[in-house]
C-alpha cells in the first residue's frame, strides 16, 4: 500500500502536465473510461475505474480504484481487480457495486476474446475492506442461457445491482434480437441469479445499450443508460422516467430524453452517498478525438466528470454539481478553475469568452433558448448549439473540460484548453 501510494504521487509529481484536470478525477497514468462500483463504502466515496496502466490508450482492462471524502479530491489506491482468470482473461469489464454484512459485493463483466470472438459473462468479487477482492469460486454467474431470445454473447455486459424489497437486482446491458436491451435479474444472496424481465427493448435504443442505471428519487422510477447508436453517429446517454412495476417486473415508460446534451458525456453511473443524496459520476471521453493525448505525448487519457447530484423540482429532474460554488458577474475579467455561478443571465446577442492558455471558449446565447458553444482549442475547432429554457448558468471549469449546468439541462465537453483565467463579455452580430 505504502509503495503504491509513493509511486502514484511520484507519477503525478513529474508529469507536470497543463492539460491534467485539476479536480476531475483521471488515472496517475494510462488510460480510464467507465466509472465502475461508485458506493459510500467505509466513510468514503469509493470509485472503481474500466483502466489499463500500461498505455493511455484502451487495453485488456482492469479496475481502477480511488477513494474521497467528498468527491472532488481523490485518493488514488492500488488496482483492484486484473483480468486473471478464464472467465475474465481479455478483461475485467464493467460492473458496480453492494454492501452486504459489511462486505463489499461487486457484480461485473467477465471478458473473453479469443480467435476473434468474445463472450461475455456476468461475475461476482467480494472483499473485506474495498481495497482486496476475492473473485467467486463458482464464476460466472450469469450468461446468455439464461436470456429469451436471440442474444449476441459478445453484447451482454455491465450489470447494475441495487435492492428492493429485501431482494437483490441487476440491470444489465443486452443485444437481443439486433436491439438494444435493459434485462432485470433476481437474488436472494448476490451469488445466485435468475431473469426475470426485458425493461426496454426496440430499435430506438439502438444496436446495444451499455452501462444502464436504475434508480428511485422521490418516488419517481428512472433507467439511465448509453445506447450505441452506429451509422457513424455518437453513443449517448439517455434516462428514462416511468414507473418500475414490481409484480410484473415491467417498466412503464412515460417519458426519455437525454442525461446530458454533450457527446462527451458517457458511461455515467450513480449511487447513494452518506446524506441519501443521488450522485452521478460520468466518463468525459472526448468522443471526436480520443487519440489526441497519446499521439501528443502525454501520459494519462481520460477523465470523471464532476460528480452531481440529482433532485427533483416541481417535477423536473435537476443536476448540481458537488463542490463549492464561487458567484461571478459577467463584468468580472477574472475567472478561476471550479465551480462559478453566473450572477446575471448571459444577454441574448453577447458572448462569454473563457480564455485559456492555450485557446478560448465562447458562450453565445443567439436567442431566448439556444446557446452556441465555440472551442477554439489545440486540439480542434468545433461549434456546440445548446438549448435551455433556464438562465442562471454555472460553469464548471477544469484544465481540458467544461461542463454548463442550467438545473434542468447541463452540457459537458472535453476542450483540452488549460488554465482558463480570464473572460470578457462582448456583443456579437448574430
Amino acid at each position: 500500500m505504502k509503495a503504491n501510494t509513493y509511486l502514484y504521487k511520484k507519477i503525478r509529481k513529474i508529469d507536470h502536465d497543463v492539460l491534467r484536470p485539476t479536480f476531475h478525477f483521471n488515472a496517475p497514468v494510462g488510460w480510464i473510461n467507465d466509472p465502475n462500483g461508485l458506493i459510500y463504502y467505509k466513510n468514503y466515496y469509493q470509485l472503481y475505474y474500466q483502466y489499463n496502466p500500461y498505455a493511455p490508450h484502451w487495453d485488456s482492462m482492469h479496475w481502477g480504484h480511488a477513494r474521497s471524502k467528498d468527491g472532488i479530491h481523490w485518493q488514488d489506491m492500488p488496482v483492484a481487480m486484473k483480468p486473471d482468470h478464464e472467465y475474465d482473461k481479455s478483461g475485467v469489464f464493467s460492473g458496480s457495486a453492494i454492501e452486504k454484512g459489511g462486505k463489499l459485493y461487486v457484480i461485473y463483466t467477465g471478458h473473453v476474446d479469443e480467435n476473434g470472438k468474445a463472450v461475455e459473462t456476468q461475475c461476482v468479487a467480494v472483499s473485506d475492506d474495498g481495497v482486496d477482492f476475492k473473485k467467486y469460486k463458482n464464476n460466472p454467474v450469469m450468461t446468455i442461457a439464461d436470456l429469451p431470445g436471440e442474444v449476441d454473447e459478445s453484447n451482454f455486459r455491465d450489470p447494475k445491482v441495487f435492492e428492493h424489497d429485501g431482494k437483490y437486482y441487476c440491470v444489465i446491458a443486452a443485444a437481443i434480437n439486433g436491439h438494444g436491451s435493459l434485462i432485470l435479474f433476481e437474488s436472494e444472496d448476490l451469488l445466485h441469479w435468475s431473469f426475470k424481465s426485458i425493461l426496454l427493448q426496440g430499435e430506438k435504443y439502438g444496436l446495444m445499450t451499455e452501462c444502464p442505471d436504475y434508480f428511485n428519487i422521490d418516488g419517481k422510477d428512472y433507467l439511465a443508460f448509453s445506447v450505441i447508436l452506429g451509422d457513424d453517429k455518437h453513443s449517448i446517454v439517455y434516462i428514462a422516467e416511468g414507473h418500475m412495476d414490481w409484480q410484473t417486473f415491467k417498466f412503464e415508460l412515460e417519458k426519455c430524453d437525454r442525461l446530458d446534451d454533450g457527446d462527451d458525456f458517457y458511461a455515467s453511473q450513480s449511487f447513494m452517498n452518506e446524506k441519501g443524496e443521488r450522485i452521478v459520476i460520468p466518463w468525459l471521453r472526448s468522443a471526436d478525438h480520443v487519440n489526441y493525448l497519446e499521439e501528443s505525448g502525454h501520459l494519462w487519457n481520460g477523465m470523471m466528470g464532476i460528480p452531481r447530484k440529482l433532485t427533483i423540482d416541481n417535477n423536473e429532474l435537476i443536476q448540481s454539481p458537488l463542490g463549492k460554488f464561487k458567484q461571478i458577474s459577467l463584468s468580472d475579467s477574472e475567472i478561476t478553475l471550479g465551480i462559478n455561478q453566473l450572477a446575471e443571465d448571459i444577454p441574448v446577442s453577447y458572448s462569454l469568452i473563457l480564455k485559456g492558455d492555450n485557446g478560448e471558449i465562447y458562450i453565445t446565447r443567439t436567442n431566448e433558448s439556444q446557446y452556441t458553444i465555440d472551442i477554439h482549442s489545440p486540439a480542434f475547432t468545433e461549434e456546440l448549439v445548446w438549448h435551455s429554457n433556464k438562465h442562471k448558468l454555472t460553469l464548471v471549469i477544469d484544465n481540458s473540460s467544461l461542463e454548463i449546468f442550467s438545473q434542468t439541462k447541463t452540457l459537458s465537453v472535453v476542450t483540452f484548453i488549460a488554465g482558463i483565467n480570464r473572460m470578457e463579455l462582448k456583443k456579437v452580430d448574430l
